[in-house]
């Protein structure tokens, strides 16, 4: 029986459409063996269509990978909001964009989407060049970490940190790591840590530390935090 993505493969597809079709097809392939470890005749047959027309669309192995990088890279809109410029800079924003991250990035794997595949490949992209992680954290610089700046310094002259990071960019950074390091131990199908506690419990024990890693006081994270009644600290 000829599979859906066959038979899409198969059909009369403009010449982009197809090549497209191609590109999501070879993803999971890529992600899950690597560059070296892939064969053209397992990209062939992800793709369901033979070596010889794969080499139509893509005359090497690595023009067929850069696409697919590429075409990851422009989807992966994990850290990019349309509503985070419009929001005032201030503690309660700050609170929010941090909570956002850690929940979004543990509950559904983050870049981490579509099977994770795109985390599969940010992790071979840090064992190799960082190219592609470089490519795909652009949004995190250009849009959530920029929004995190000024509502960092708007939290320390509200008077509403303990101190004021030295360097609000790295605060942002590692806010971002204590998610992604999270995330990679629960990469696997048995997470590689068992931490003993409800996901919930984990996002939100990780979202204050994360609050406090940067300073907020511990007031305020019970106020704006604590107070919600979907992620209350254990009395």
């Amino acid at each position: 029986m000829q599979t859906g993505l066959h038979i899409k493969l198969s059909s009369r597809l403009p010449f982009n459409e197809r090549r497209q079709a191609i590109i999501e097809a070879v993803k999971n392939v890529f992600a899950t063996k690597g560059f070296d470890g892939t064969t053209s005749r397992e990209l062939a047959k992800a793709a369901g269509i033979s070596e010889a027309l794969l080499y139509k669309y893509f005359p090497t192995k690595l023009s067929l990978y850069n696409a697919m990088l590429s075409a990851s890279v422009e989807t992966a809109d994990w850290l990019v909001s349309n509503h985070l410029e419009a929001l005032k800079p201030s503690t309660a924003t700050l609170i929010t964009m941090v909570d956002s991250l850690v929940s979004h990035v543990l509950e559904s794997r983050s870049v981490y989407v579509h099977d994770g595949v795109l985390g599969r490949l940010a992790v071979r992209s840090l064992l190799d060049d960082g190219a592609f992680v470089r490519a795909l954290l652009k949004p995190f610089t250009n849009n959530w970490g920029a929004v995190f700046e000024k509502s960092l310094k708007g939290a320390a002259a509200s008077g509403d940190l303990r101190e004021c990071p030295a360097d609000p960019n790295l605060s942002a950074w590692f806010v971002y790591h204590i998610a992604f390091g999270l995330m990679l131990h629960f990469f696997p199908d048995t997470a590689a840590i068992d931490y003993n506690v409800p996901k919930h419990t984990l996002i939100h024990d990780a979202v204050c530390f994360a609050l406090r890693g940067i300073g907020l006081k511990e007031e305020l994270i019970k106020r704006h935090y604590d107070s919600r009644s979907t992620c209350r600290i254990e009395k």
